[in-house]
């Protein structure tokens, strides 16, 4: 049976191999530029419809200012990734280039072990393009930092402020990367807040916090708390401590 199986998974991977787009192919859609190879068109056709079918709800919820047009470069290998980005010895399978682009590396059966769903991928880094975006326009219109030295000024404030846990849970929540069995490896032991930005254990959690605050708080909360910096106090009026005591316990109840 095993044998069978293999012979079965390397005459598919073949298949795969003879039909995958050899050179760097663009999708061109209303709100994304969308350059691919080593995968299959009907791949990229499909990953450029769940970006543009999400695109609205995200910017709407999350009142996203205007925004140019996305770049979004897909990868079939690590490597072809690690080079695009300059990311070494990365094993990621996406990154956010600033608000206007973002890549990514293209996971299947035939190169990953349990692979995600790439087009959630894609939409979870597009929410990234997103965060920025109102970051760096709510910066500029309140003239927070000098136009000369805005860029380098911008990114040395957002590094040391704007909290990890935060950068990703909200790109989960609004990508639907939810699953209840990781969400409960994630939560043994009632990982704080800050010990999840330094912990993988986010992207297994991530999704449960967004979705905790807006069960509470309101929607309408997001766009202020992510320009607040995840000011507690100042958008929710409970303090990190009590937030983070109200989402254990609505995980727990809920998963």
């Amino acid at each position: 049976m095993l044998g069978i199986t293999a012979i079965v998974y390397f005459s598919f991977s073949l298949i795969r191999k003879s039909r995958v787009v050899k050179e760097t192919q663009l999708i061109e859609s209303e709100h994304f530029s969308l350059n691919y190879k080593g995968i299959l068109k009907s791949e990229a056709e499909e990953m450029s419809s769940a970006l543009e079918s999400n695109y609205h709800r995200i910017r709407i919820e999350l009142d996203d200012p205007n925004h140019d047009k996305i770049n979004v470069f897909v990868h079939p290998t690590q490597k072809d990734f690690n080079t695009a980005t300059g990311l070494k010895n990365s094993t990621a399978n996406g990154t956010s280039r600033g608000p206007f682009a973002f890549h990514l590396k293209f996971e299947t059966w035939y190169n990953s072990f349990l692979p995600p769903d790439m087009n959630k991928v894609a939409v979870h880094e597009f929410t990234h393009c997103v965060q920025l975006n109102i970051l760096i326009q709510d910066a500029i219109a309140k003239k927070k930092f000098k136009n000369e030295d805005f860029d380098k000024e911008f990114e040395k404030f957002y590094l040391e402020n704007y909290p990890q846990w935060f950068w990703e849970a909200i790109c989960d929540y609004e990508a639907g990367m939810v699953n209840k069995t990781s969400v409960n490896y994630g939560m043994k032991g009632n990982p704080t807040l800050k010990e999840l930005n330094t912990s993988n254990q986010i992207y297994n959690v991530g999704y449960t916090i967004p979705e905790y605050l807006v069960s509470i708080y309101g929607k309408e909360k997001l766009p202020d708390f992510i320009k607040s910096y995840c000011n507690f106090e100042k958008v929710l009026g409970v303090s990190e401590q009590e937030f983070e005591n109200g989402w254990h316990k609505y995980v727990s109840e809920n998963y």
